[in-house]
Formats: structure tokens, sequence, C-alpha cells
């Protein structure tokens, strides 16, 4: 129990955070309170899978608390299971973001976004600020961006190395009513002595350093036309154990580039930018865009970034017959291979098409068109056919609804129909991966509303093709919902459902369905309870080989329960 409590501690300081407070209205802040909620659960699994995806016994005790001290949110969240009994590596995170007025001052573990190319969604261990007087901005931080962690080889699960990483940057800018344009900066570097020399040498971590600077716009044209984009330009020393160059060939290297950042053997300087062009009108809007991020473009301040791509978007939507119908459509297409370098380049195009009716009260029908278009182009080398990726994917979709209400009863009729089909034109795989599904299912559902009390029931049918094989299920479930008691606090629902499935010369076996919670909500506390049951009989297929064809959710049985409580203060 001592270590139980002292996990739950640990873990309650993982994420500990003052979030931005306003400090003008201080005087009339509550000295303090404390509120959230506490849990703990229980779960139970069964399977006769041969392989188990899952314990068959767990729990687990969570909590989010929020403590409120003269009007700083002070949060704790935690979350114990019985795998968390070898937590080794605790860490703690605190940080307070006070606001008066146009300031805000950032300390401790803070983020702030500058530019989504230059520094954006990375956290640091500092300080920041930022000032809103007016049209005018400016935000600035300084901090430690990466904690240095010793190459350590001893755990089953690894531990990457990591050089320990300062970094500081700032944005300045002026805007108001939609129209706004900043000037972004970030540099990081890495310490080379933050951590002992990497013995494993298949290890390729090198210390880095990196200055980006970028730019921001947006502005609205005759109140109807919106402009807007980024850039940046990157400059990265991929290795800082290259020694530092004055000159490259006959150019000499401007002063100042080298004042901000060294030039060596492995920089690379890059650039990225993105823009777009939206229309608005009254019932209508249309927009284009258009993204470039070179090969090598990278900015130490930003978490993940994919390079290498050229982006063209478009969308569009309307409505009309006073909103009663409304389309809206998009498109994408991208490609790699922008220095022409690759063996191949991928060429890729999405779209999509949608169709909204509300036709009145009760009757609303959707049509929703999806395709995507996958092709690998010659780059440097012509691909044999028997290997190149030239995929089409299209689904269609069309989904009706209806409901109405009559004597203190509502009546909803669903349906739909789904159909998929991927065309693949590499004659190699088109075997293994060209297919369509045809999916159509409709439901009923009547709610008592004064008897708190609901009955539903629904059909299924899909059928999967893939050359000379097809697989159908045909399907059908019932169930029913409650709430008891005076207050209702009470609520039980149910359902239980059987499908009879078949496949191109062998027999799958049928599935039979169950589930059943119930929740139970007592004041402040709330208690709940689940169970779930899948049973499918034994397969018989000949020849045995075959049994790869068959779903394995049609072969297995399984069994789950929880319970889990509850506590809000």
């Amino acid at each position: 129990m001592k270590k139980i409590f002292s996990i739950i501690t640990v873990l309650a300081l993982n994420i500990f955070g003052l979030h931005a407070q306003d400090l003008t209205n201080l005087k009339e802040q509550k000295p303090f309170h404390l509120s959230g909620s506490i849990g703990a659960g229980t779960d139970y699994y069964s399977s006769n899978e041969p392989d188990m995806t899952r314990d068959p016994f767990s729990w687990n005790l969570n909590g989010n608390l929020t403590a409120s001290i003269y009007g700083f949110s002070i949060p704790l969240s935690f979350v114990v299971n019985q795998y968390s009994t070898s937590y080794t590596t605790p860490f703690t995170q605190f940080g307070m973001s006070p606001t008066y007025k146009w300031l805000t001052v950032h300390l401790g573990y803070r983020s702030m976004s500058l530019n989504p190319f230059v520094f954006d969604g990375q956290s640091f261990l500092g300080g920041g600020i930022e000032l809103r007087p007016g049209k005018f901005r400016f935000s600035g931080f300084y901090g430690r961006i990466n904690k240095a962690i010793t190459e350590d080889t001893t755990f089953d699960h690894r531990i990457e190395p990591q050089y320990s990483r300062i970094g500081y940057g700032f944005k300045i800018g002026a805007g108001n009513d939609g129209n706004e344009f900043s000037l972004s900066f970030f540099h990081g570097k890495d310490d080379k002595g933050s951590i002992p020399p990497i013995k494993d040498s298949l290890n390729t971590l090198k210390p880095q350093e990196n200055t980006a600077v970028g730019g921001a716009w947006s502005y609205r044209l005759f109140k109807v036309l919106t402009f807007s984009g980024d850039v940046a330009f990157s400059l990265l020393n991929r290795d800082m154990n290259f020694e530092s160059l004055d000159s490259i060939g006959h150019y000499e290297v401007p002063k100042f580039v080298r004042t901000f950042s060294p030039i060596n053997y492995s920089t690379v300087f890059s650039y990225s930018g993105r823009t777009q062009l939206g229309l608005t009108l009254k019932g209508f809007n249309i927009s284009g865009g258009y993204q470039r991020i070179q090969p090598d473009y990278m900015s130490l301040g930003t978490i993940y970034m994919v390079n290498d791509i050229e982006t063209y978007s478009g969308n569009f939507g309307t409505n009309l017959f006073r909103g009663h119908l409304n389309l809206n459509g998009s498109f994408n297409a991208q490609h790699n291979n922008l220095s022409k370098a690759l063996i191949s380049e991928l060429q890729t195009m999405a779209g999509n098409f949608s169709i909204n009716a509300n036709l009145n009260q009760h009757w609303n029908l959707n049509l929703n068109v999806n395709g995507a278009n996958v092709y690998q182009k010659d780059g440097t080398m012509a691909i044999d056919e028997d290997v190149r990726m030239n995929q089409l994917m299209m689904n269609y979709a069309f989904s009706p609804s209806f409901n109405t209400y009559a004597a203190n009863k509502q009546h909803t009729v669903t349906a739909s129909i789904n159909y998929t089909d991927l065309v693949d034109r590499n004659p190699s795989t088109k075997d293994m991966t060209a297919g369509n599904n045809i999916n159509v299912n409709g439901t009923y559902d009547l709610q008592f509303i004064e008897k708190y009390f609901g009955i539903n029931t629904g059909i299924n049918y899909s059928v999967y093709s893939q050359k000379d094989y097809e697989y159908q299920s045909t399907g059908i479930n019932v169930g029913a919902n409650i709430q008891l008691l005076k207050q209702h606090q009470l609520s039980v629902q149910g359902n239980v459902g059987y499908f009879l499935n078949k496949s191109t010369g062998d027999t799958p076996g049928n599935n039979t369905t169950f589930s059943l919670s119930s929740s139970l909500t007592a004041g402040k506390s709330s208690f709940s309870l689940y169970g779930s049951y899948i049973l499918t009989p034994p397969v018989n297929l000949d020849p045995l080989d075959k049994i790869s064809l068959v779903p394995t959710a049609v072969r297995t049985k399984n069994f789950s329960a929880g319970i889990q409580y509850t506590c809000q203060f």
C-alpha cells in the first residue's frame, strides 16, 4: 500500500502547471478551492485467442484534481495501474503564466508558438513574455528545450541518449481586425558536453545547432477576400563536431550569418512556406492553398515536420434554399522528390464531395463521395510495373434518416449504404489487394420519453469480394435502455445480436454477441458496470490452409467485464 501511494504522489506531479491567470481581479478571487474527481476500477477479460492481446485481470486508480489559489489554477492528474509499479524514471513539470491586462509572463515549463515552421509545439523550461498593447505584438522566450539523457542499455527498452538543448526566440508584429503581420526568430544549440561520449557504434546522434527566421501574414481584402501565409528559412548544422568555415570556395560567409550560427561542412540552408487565398460570400465560400517544404528543411523548434513535399489544395462550400441544402467539396494533390534526386516520386491525389439535405424537420439525407489515388512515378530510375505502386480507392456513402415525435414517443429510423472499391493496377499485387466491400444497415429506435425507456433494433448486411473469394455477413441486433429510481440515477443498457456468415466454399461460423452495462449516480459519486460477450462456433474448413481467408473476429470467443467508481467534488 505504501508503494501505491508513492506512485500516486509521483504521477500526480507528472504534469504540474499553473495556467495563465488574470491578475486584474486578484482581490476578488477565493484564497483556496479544490475541485476534480478520483476513481478506481477493475476489468476482467477472457478469450480463446492463441495470442492474448490483453491481461486477464487489470485494475486502475485515477484522478483529475484542480487546486485554485487566488485564481491560480494548479491541475494535478494521475493514473496508476498494474503496469505502473515498475515506474523508475519519474519527472516533474511545473509552470505558471500570470496575466495583467496586455502583459503575460511565462515561468517554468511552458510552451509558446512563434511560427509553424520556426518554433511551434515545443515546451521549454525557462521564462517567456507576451505583450499585446493595442495593435503591437511581441513575444519571446529563453530556456532549455531538451533535457540531457545519458546512454543506457541496461533496460529492457533501451533509453535513447539526448543532448541538452538551449533555445531562445521571439516574434514581433502588429495587427487588428483580421490584418496581421509578424516576424519570428529562433536559435537552438545542443550542449556537446552534456552527456558522455556514446559507445553504441550504430547510434547516429550528433550535436546540432540551428537558426530559423520566418514571417507570417493574414490580410482581409474588400471584406470578402482573405490572404494568409507563412514562410521560413532555416540554417542547420547537423554536426557541430566539424570545424567552422569562414568561406565556401571563393565566397566569404557574411559575418552577421556567422554571428547567429557557425557554418561548417554539415550546414544545410533550406526554406519552407505556405499560402492560402479564400473568398467568402453570403452562402458560399471557396479557397485555394499551396505549400512547399524543401527536402532538407528542418527547425529544431518544431517537434516533427514532413519535408520534401509540395501540396496544392482547394475547398468550397455553399448552402441553398435557406440552408436546407449544403454542398461541400475538397481536393488535395501532393508529391515529393522536389530535388529530383530520388529513385521514384510518390504522387497522391484525394478528393471529397458531400451533399446534405434537410428536407424538413423529419427527413435528412446525406451523400458522401471520397476518392484517393496513389501513383509511383519514375525518378532517377525507370520502375518496373511489377513493383510500381498504382492504386485508386473510391468510397460512396448514402445515409437517410427520419425522426418524429408522437404521444410522448420519439421514433428514429436511420439507414446507410456504403460501397468501397480498391483498384490496384499493379499486375503482381492486384490479386492480393484489389477488392470491394458493400455494407447496408438500418436501425429503428423508439424512446418513451416520460417513462425513460427505449428499445432499438437493427439489421446489417455486408459483402467483401476479392478476385474469386467472397465473404458475406448478415446480422440482426436488439437492444433496450431504461432509467430507474426516483431521480433516474440508475441507467441500464443492453443488446444482443446474431450474425450469419458464409464465404466461398467454406463455413466460417456464425456470431453471437451480447453486451450489458449500467451506471448509478448518487450525489457526487457514480458507479458503472459493464459486460460484453462474443461467441463463434468452431470453424471447419477444407482445405485447412484456407483458414487465413476467414477474419479472426468470426472464429473466436471473447468475454470482458468491468466496474468503475468515480467521486467528483
